[in-house]
C-alpha cells in the first residue's frame, strides 16, 4: 500500500509501500510478533480484564490528590485468556496519538492495536496525524493491516508524526473532548513519557466529569527511560536506543585505543532533551555497562555528592594524569546530557536564566542575574555563554541538548592539565574530541524486545479501552522473563501520581504529576558499574556490543537495566498470597497461640509501615 502525499496541518502524510523498503527492512517487516500467553489469540475477544485489587498513591498524598481526581483507588487490572464467549465488543473507534518524542517500536504498537480489533465487527483504529495539534484538527487516517505491513519493525514516527504540544489547560482538555466526540471515538490512546501520561490522567478525568464515554489510555514510551516506576519496568524504545548508542560508543572507544592519542568526550542524550527539567541518566548508565568506558559522569551521582564544577574537572584530570603515568594518553569519557543541572552553582544559574525571556541581548541579561550567577556566567567560555542565550523549549526550559557540556568539560580539563604541566605534575598529552550521541538512536530499527513489547502494549491498550477502563496506563510486567511469561494489564494513572514536596501547604499548589524516575544509586545496575569502574579508568576494558541483533542467540539479549529490574507486580501477588495463607491458618477453631502470634506480628508490621509512610514533617514533629 502506498498513498499520495497530502498535507495535514504542518505534517505531510505520505505512506510508503513495502516494495519501497530495503531488502533487510522487508525481511524485518515479516517477523511475527511474540506475545504473552494470555494474549496468544491476538484478539480482544479472547481476553478479559480481571480486576485484581484496589490501588492507592502515597498515603500522605492521597488527600491532596483527591482534590484533582474523583477516584484514586481504582483497581489494578490483569489481562487473562478466556474461553467465555460473551458479547463481542463491536463498533469500537480507537484513536492513537503520539505526543512524546520519537522512539524505536512505535509502529509495532500500532500493529498490536490494529490486530487486536480485527475480531471486533465494525471496529476501527484511527491514527492521528501530527500529534496533539492533529487531534484538535481531527486529522486522522484509518490504520489497516495492509497499511502497517510496511511499518512493522521500523523505527521512529514516520507514518503519523508528532508535535511538542500538550493537553494541559482547561481549553486544551475541552478541545480534545470535542474532537473525540466529533470523531465518534470510544477510545483514545496517548503515547509518550511522564508529561504525556500526566496529561493523560487529566484528560481522562476531564472527560469523566463532562460525561464523555471515551476511554483514555496511556502508554509509556521514551528512549531516555525515565517513564518507569514501580509498575512500569521499561519505557518503549529504551532497549533499542541503548543498544544503538552502545554500538557507536564501542566503535569510538576502540578507535581511541587504536589511535592511542585522543580522549573522546561523548555526551549521551537523556531526559534533559525531552522537555523535562529533571534529568535522568538511565541511558548513559546502560551504555557504560555495555561498553566499559574509562569514566562515566552520571547526573544522579554528581547531584548526590553535590560536586562543584571545579571538583568534577579535578576528577577527570586526575584520571587523565593517572593513565598518562602508565603511558596511556587516550581514553573515553561518557557525559550524561543533563549533567550541568546537577552541579549546584550551575543549577542556580540555569534557574535564573530560565526566568529571563529569550532571545535577549547579553547586556540585558547580566543585570538580571545575581552576583554569583553573573560571575559564573562571565567565567564560562564564549560558546557556552551563547548557548545559554538560545531560545527556550516549548515549556520555557533551557535547551540542554544545545549545551555542549562535553566540550565545556574538555576545555576546562585541558586548562587544568596545562596548569599542572607548568607545575611539573603532568607530562603527557591531551587531545580531546567531543561528540553528542542521541538523535542517531531515536529512530533505530527496534530490537526484538521492543518489537514484541510495543506490540503487546498495543494489544493491551485496545483491551483496556474496549473494557471501558479510562484513566489507565497499559503495562507489561515480568519483562526479564521470556515473552510468553510476560503479564499484561493496566494500572490507574492516579496510582503513579506524586505531589511535589510542601505543595499541599504552600500558597501555590501545583497539580499532582507522574515524575521522572532517576537512576537508583543503591540499585543493581549502578552497583555493577561501581564494582568495575576503577579498573575501567586504569585499563582498556572497552567492549563493542555491535549493532542490534535481529536474529541468532544474541537477539533476545536484554539491556542490563531491564533484566535486573525488580518485579513490583509479582511481589504484590506474592504478598497477597502470604496474607491469604495467614487467613487460612487463622480461621475460627485454630490454636489460640497461632492467633496471638499472627496478631502481634501483624501489629508490629503495621507500626513499621506507619513509620515508613508517614510524612517526614510529621516524623520530625513527633521526635521533638
Amino acid at each position: 500500500v502506498s498513498g499520495k502525499a497530502q498535507r495535514m496541518g504542518d505534517f505531510i502524510y505520505a505512506p510508503q509501500s513495502l516494495e519501497s523498503l530495503s531488502e533487510l527492512q522487508q525481511w524485518r517487516c515479516a517477523r511475527s510478533h511474540q506475545v504473552p500467553k494470555a494474549l496468544g489469540e491476538k484478539s480482544i475477544t479472547a481476553v478479559e480484564a480481571h480486576r485484581v485489587s484496589a490501588t492507592m498513591c502515597a498515603e500522605h498524598d492521597m488527600p491532596y490528590v483527591r482534590k484533582f481526581f474523583t477516584t484514586v483507588e481504582a483497581p489494578l487490572v490483569e489481562l487473562k485468556a478466556t474461553d467465555c464467549k460473551g458479547a463481542v465488543p463491536a463498533d469500537q473507534r480507537i484513536a492513537v496519538v503520539f505526543s512524546g518524542r520519537s522512539a524505536p517500536g512505535c509502529h509495532d504498537l500500532l500493529c498490536g492495536l490494529v490486530d487486536a480489533l480485527r475480531s471486533s465487527p465494525g471496529s476501527k483504529v484511527l491514527g492521528v496525524v501530527g500529534g496533539t495539534a492533529g487531534l484538535f484538527e481531527k486529522q486522522t487516517v484509518e490504520l489497516t493491516p495492509e497499511l502497517l505491513k510496511a511499518y512493522a519493525g521500523t523505527g521512529g514516527l514516520e507514518l503519523l508524526g508528532r508535535t511538542v504540544g500538550r493537553l494541559y489547560t482547561e481549553q486544551e482538555l475541552e478541545s480534545a473532548r470535542k474532537a473525540c466526540d466529533e470523531l465518534g471515538l470510544t477510545g483514545l490512546v496517548l503515547v509518550g513519557g511522564t508529561r504525556t501520561n500526566t496529561d493523560t490522567a487529566y484528560v481522562a478525568e476531564h472527560f469523566k466529569r463532562k460525561g464523555s464515554k471515551v476511554s483514555v489510555i496511556g502508554v509509556p514510551c521514551g528512549i531516555e527511560g525515565k517513564m518507569v516506576n514501580e509498575f512500569v519496568e521499561a519505557a518503549l524504545g529504551f532497549d533499542s536506543a541503548c543498544k544503538a548508542v552502545a554500538q557507536l560508543v564501542g566503535n569510538t572507544a576502540i578507535d581511541g585505543s587504536s589511535a592511542r592519542k585522543y580522549y573522546y568526550f561523548m555526551r549521551l542524550m537523556d531526559g534533559a532533551s525531552t522537555g523535562g527539567r529533571a534529568s535522568s541518566s538511565h541511558l548513559a548508565l546502560e551504555v557504560a555497562l555495555q561498553t566499559k568506558p574509562n569514566m562515566l559522569l552520571l547526573t544522579e551521582e554528581v547531584d548526590d555528592k553535590r560536586l562543584s564544577l571545579r571538583e568534577l574537572v579535578k576528577e577527570v584530570a586526575d584520571m587523565v594524569v593517572s593513565r598518562t603515568a602508565d603511558g596511556r594518553n587516550f581514553g573515553t569519557v561518557l557525559v550524561a546530557e543533563g549533567l550541568l543541572t546537577a552541579i549546584p552553582e550551575f543549577r542556580t544559574l540555569i534557574s535564573e536564566m530560565e526566568a529571563i525571556t529569550m532571545p535577549c541581548p547579553l547586556a540585558e541579561v547580566l543585570p538580571q542575574l545575581t552576583q554569583w550567577s553573573r560571575a559564573l556566567f562571565q567565567s564560562l567560555p564564549d560558546f557556552i555563554q551563547q548557548q545559554l542565550l538560545l531560545e527556550r523549549q516549548s515549556n520555557a526550559a533551557l535547551q540542554m541538548s544545545q549545551l555542549e557540556t562535553e566540550r565545556l568539560l574538555a576545555s576546562l580539563v585541558e586548562d587544568e592539565l596545562a596548569h599542572r604541566k607548568k607545575l611539573g605534575n603532568f607530562n603527557g598529552s591531551f587531545s580531546p574530541v567531543c561528540q553528542f550521541i542521541g538523535y542517531q538512536a531515536r529512530c533505530s530499527v527496534p530490537s526484538d524486545f521492543d518489537m514484541d513489547y510495543a506490540y503487546t502494549l498495543g494489544m493491551t491498550s485496545a483491551a483496556l479501552a474496549c473494557s471501558g477502563l479510562s484513566g489507565y496506563m497499559a503495562v507489561v510486567s515480568d519483562l526479564s522473563r521470556p515473552v510468553e511469561h510476560w503479564r499484561a494489564g493496566g494500572v490507574p494513572l492516579t496510582a503513579m501520581m506524586r505531589v511535589p514536596a510542601s505543595s499541599s501547604t504552600g500558597s501555590f499548589q501545583p497539580r499532582p504529576a507522574i515524575f521522572a524516575h532517576h537512576v537508583d544509586l543503591d540499585g543493581v545496575a549502578f552497583k555493577s558499574w561501581c564494582a568495575e569502574r576503577a579498573d575501567c579508568a586504569r585499563y582498556e576494558m572497552y567492549q563493542n556490543p555491535g549493532p542490534i541483533q535481529l536474529s541468532g542467540p544474541s537477539a533476545s539479549r536484554l539491556s542490563n537495566t531491564i533484566s535486573d529490574k525488580f518485579s513490583y507486580i509479582r511481589e504484590l501477588e506474592s504478598l497477597r498470597n502470604h496474607v491469604s495463607a495467614i487467613g487460612q491458618r487463622c480461621r475460627p477453631g485454630c490454636d489460640a497461640r497461632t492467633i496471638r502470634v499472627a496478631s502481634q506480628s501483624l501489629a508490629t508490621l503495621a507500626s513499621i509501615l506507619d513509620e515508613l509512610t508517614m510524612p517526614v514533617e510529621e516524623i520530625e514533629q513527633r521526635e521533638k
